[in-house]
């Protein structure tokens, strides 16, 4: 399989940063690009339907601009690496999905993305975004996870 279109899914966070880092070296080696896509999830004091239209254009602007620095991190880092970068932002309440999407507009080859584990909204409701896409995704995903958030596994001696 010849990888070409790396999409790179974003959230700003350290692991998304390496992940970002990671994919760019892949991309440099194999001669692709970047789809660097970010989905902006607005967050509100009170139920959207409660907020003021004021309140609710806050938020969404407030979670646009976070998501415009995320691939804007990603695009100097394939800049850095010499690798084309494309920047995306996306909208929605659900990112697994939309990151799906925006992979399979682009025609990318991979999904690469960091995963920090489930915030306590997440453990609650939909599972992580890492997830979401691993369920839903024909395109292969390479997930990154932090390594602060892994467990050592315990090894028995079998001989004994």
């Amino acid at each position: 399989m010849i990888i070409e279109n790396i999409c790179v899914a974003t959230d700003g966070s350290d692991v998304a940063v390496r992940a970002a880092q990671m994919a760019v070296l892949l991309a440099h080696d194999g001669g692709g690009r970047i789809v660097a896509v970010s989905v902006a999830q607005p967050q509100f004091s009170l139920a959207p339907a409660a907020a003021s239209t004021r309140e609710v254009e806050a938020a969404i602007e407030l979670a646009l601009k976070a998501a415009r620095a995320h691939v804007d991190t990603v695009a100097r880092i394939a800049k850095a690496g010499g690798v084309a970068c494309e920047t995306l932002i996306k909208l929605a309440s659900s990112p697994g999905p939309e990151i799906v999407r925006t992979a399979e507009d682009y025609r990318c080859d991979l999904i690469f993305m960091g995963y920090h584990g489930p915030s306590a909204l997440d453990r609650s409701y939909a599972g992580s975004v890492a997830q979401q896409v691993l369920a839903c995704s024909a395109i292969p995903v390479l997930v990154l996870r932090d390594p602060r958030e892994t467990t050592k596994p315990e090894f028995s001696d079998i001989s004994a």
